[in-house]
């Protein structure tokens, strides 16, 4: 009997091989794509210096972008977990009268032999005082504020 084109294991051969293509490629283009930097008087860039901030370790410049009532500070922050490995990507901006929220997706590392991602979505809220853009809340990584962790 000869051998059919389609043999179970020469299409498994070939299937395997573009997936190894398919995944190195998008390695490359994900490697490769130049990051955006927002201007920090929008409200994605205000996101943007605070999670920068944030995931480099230097909460005090963190919680610059907070607003003048957040009951979060520098403390809360130095509580939060930060994974060793994260990346931030802009989910979409929606206006709603004086309040901006910018979502977030946050890819951060498993931490395994493949070093797969997981996603988290995250929306920030800001308003304007005193002409700034700063968010409210208690935004991520933080998850508690205040008092009660004192």
């Amino acid at each position: 009997m000869a051998d059919s084109v389609f043999h179970p294991r020469r299409v498994l051969s070939v299937l395997v091989v573009f997936t190894v293509l398919l995944a190195a490629v998008a390695a490359y283009l994900s490697s490769t794509t130049e990051n955006t930097t927002y201007s920090p008087s929008t409200p994605e860039g205000v996101v943007q210096l605070y999670l920068t901030a944030a995931i480099q370790g230097k909460n005090d410049k963190a919680v610059d972008y907070l607003s003048v009532n957040s009951d979060c500070s520098a403390n809360d922050l130095d509580r939060s977990w930060m994974p060793e490995s994260v990346r931030v990507n802009l989910g979409g901006t929606d206006v709603d009268g004086a309040t901006v929220y910018v979502d977030t997706l946050i890819d951060i590392s498993s931490g395994g032999p493949f070093d797969d991602y997981y996603t988290e979505k995250h929306s920030f809220r800001l308003i304007k005082e005193s002409g700034n853009w700063r968010i409210q809340g208690i935004p991520w990584p933080m998850y508690s504020c205040g008092e009660m962790n004192k």
